[in-house]
């Protein structure tokens, strides 16, 4: 990938420490830190030094830990504003996934992952391990590659690039998927995810795109392969998360 003058690499480096604390990871150590941005411990010491005096970082329970801080936290409300369009749509997501007995999830890209911001599931559905927060690959599930299919083609070929960087060993057929997810989006106005992302699983994705285009989220459907079919997903799961992609446009203003 072609470098970037303009670029910070200090700056990156911080935010992938911060994107360490997870719901599952409220508290860690430097060295845990270390291992999980592939950084030296003396450079995470620094980075998180830094983060403290900026309040973005404070001492755990263990003060031998850290968490996150009050700066943080306020850094999040701007994004809160995309957690108001999880709940107006619950209600119809809980309605379509209680109907096609599947679950749905509605997510905002961070990095090269989609961050789960509301999910809803139906009563008979494989209960996989993903519940708001959670992070799922852009280029291998539905509403990563929902969300590639929508954006410009400027911004998809430089996360096009961090993907084949961040997975050479898997960019052939990295690549053919998206490329495959932006001719069906092009096509339907959707996209599919046929046991891709999980071997039992058959998925649809929709992108949520703002009036004027600038900002894209995306939503995606899925169930196990032997209760949801390609024909279902296709016929009137498709059209309802279409419907319900409609409605909800207008909440996302740039």
């Amino acid at each position: 990938m072609k470098e970037d003058r303009h670029f910070v690499t200090a700056l990156s480096r911080g935010l992938s420490v911060l994107r360490c604390f997870t719901a599952e990871h409220m508290e860690l150590g430097t060295t845990d830190i270390a291992r999980l941005v592939g950084l030296s411990q003396s450079t995470v010491w620094r980075l998180c030094h830094t983060l403290q005096k900026g309040g973005y970082l404070v001492p755990g329970k263990d003060p031998e830990r850290l968490r996150v801080g009050p700066a943080v936290l306020a850094l999040g409300c701007a994004s809160l504003s995309q957690r108001g369009i999880a709940e107006v749509a619950a209600p119809e997501m809980a309605r379509i996934a209680n109907t096609f007995q599947c679950s749905l999830s509605i997510a905002a890209r961070d990095g090269l992952q989609m961050l789960i911001m509301g999910r809803e599931t139906g009563s008979a559905v494989l209960k996989l391990n993903f519940h708001i927060g959670t992070a799922l690959r852009i280029e291998r599930s539905a509403v990563g590659c929902a969300y590639l299919a929508a954006i410009g083609e400027t911004e998809r070929a430089s996360l096009m690039e961090q993907i084949e960087k961040a997975y050479p060993d898997e960019w052939e057929a990295n690549r053919r998927y998206i490329e495959e997810s932006v001719q069906m989006y092009r096509d339907h106005g959707y996209v599919l995810n046929l046991r891709r992302y999980h071997p039992d699983v058959n998925a649809l994705g929709v992108p949520i795109v703002s009036p004027n285009g600038r900002q894209v989220i995306a939503m995606n459907c899925g169930g196990t392969s032997s209760v949801i079919s390609r024909e279902q997903l296709e016929g009137p799961i498709a059209q309802a998360m279409k419907d319900l992609a409609a409605s909800l446009c207008v909440m996302l203003t740039v």
